[in-house]
C-alpha cells in the first residue's frame, strides 16, 4: 500500500514561501500561510514527482546558549543524497498516523507538533526543552527533489545538548556556533547551509 504524507499546493503558497532560502516568520504564522494554501494527503512514491505540491516537512533545530546541535547524516538513513552531509535540522515527513483532526479538517498546528516530537524522540531521543516556537520556512529550488519539500523551521531551546542519537541514521551529534559550522559549509546538507546564512545575517 502507497504511503500518504502531507503535502500543500505549491501556486497557492505566498510568493515569498516559494523563494529559494528561508523566510523568517513569527510563531504561527508560517503555518497559517500552509493552512491557508491547502493541505493534502497523497501517496509519497507520487508527490516525489509531481512539483506542483510540496511535501511538508517539520525541520527541528535544536539549541543550547549560541550553540546549534548538528550531526552527520549515515548511509542507514532513507535519502542516499544526504549521506555524509551535515544537518543541523531534525524532521520528515508527516505520516497519515501523524495527522490531528479539527472538525473536518487537519489542525496543522498540531499536526507538526506532534510530528516534530515523534521524529526528534525517535533520532535523539527525549530532551529537555526550554522553548519551543515555529520560525519561518524554508524552501530550495535547486533541483528536482528540493522543488517537492518545503520546510517548517522550528527551533527548541535545550538544558543541556543530547548525549547520543537514539538511531542509526543519525551520527557524530556535536554543538557548534553558527560561524564554526559555516566554516565547513561544504559539508552542510543543502537546507541548513540556507538556515545558518540566514541566521548569521541576524
Amino acid at each position: 500500500m502507497d504511503r500518504l504524507i502531507l503535502a500543500t499546493e505549491t501556486c497557492r503558497l505566498p510568493e515569498p514561501l516559494g523563494l529559494t532560502g528561508f523566510s523568517e516568520m513569527a510563531h504561527g504564522e508560517a503555518i497559517d500561510a500552509v493552512q491557508r494554501a491547502g493541505l493534502w494527503l497523497g501517496p509519497r512514491v507520487v508527490l516525489e514527482e509531481t512539483e506542483g505540491f510540496r511535501q511538508i516537512i517539520p525541520y527541528v533545530v535544536l539549541k543550547v546558549g549560541d550553540k546549534i546541535v548538528h550531526y552527520t547524516r549515515t548511509p542507514s538513513g532513507g535519502e542516499s543524497r544526504l549521506h555524509g552531509r551535515v544537518s543541523v535540522g531534525l524532521g520528515g515527513h508527516i505520516d497519515l498516523s501523524d495527522i490531528i483532526r479539527q472538525g473536518e479538517g487537519i489542525d496543522l498546528k498540531a499536526t507538526l507538533d506532534a510530528a516534530a516530537m515523534r521524529e526528534v524522540e525517535e533520532e535523539l531521543g527525549k530532551l529537555e526543552c526550554l522553548g519551543r516556537q515555529w520560525a519561518g520556512v524554508l524552501v530550495d529550488n535547486g533541483s528536482p527533489v528540493s522543488r517537492v519539500h518545503l520546510g517548517l523551521v522550528a527551533l527548541w531551546e535545550l538544558a543541556v545538548a543530547p548525549a547520543s542519537a537514539a538511531e542509526d541514521a543519525i551520527g557524530d551529534v556535536g554543538l557548534s556556533t553558527v560561524d564554526e559550522l559555516l566554516a565547513n559549509s561544504d559539508r552542510l546538507e543543502a537546507w541548513s547551509l540556507l538556515l545558518l546564512e540566514a541566521l548569521q545575517r541576524r
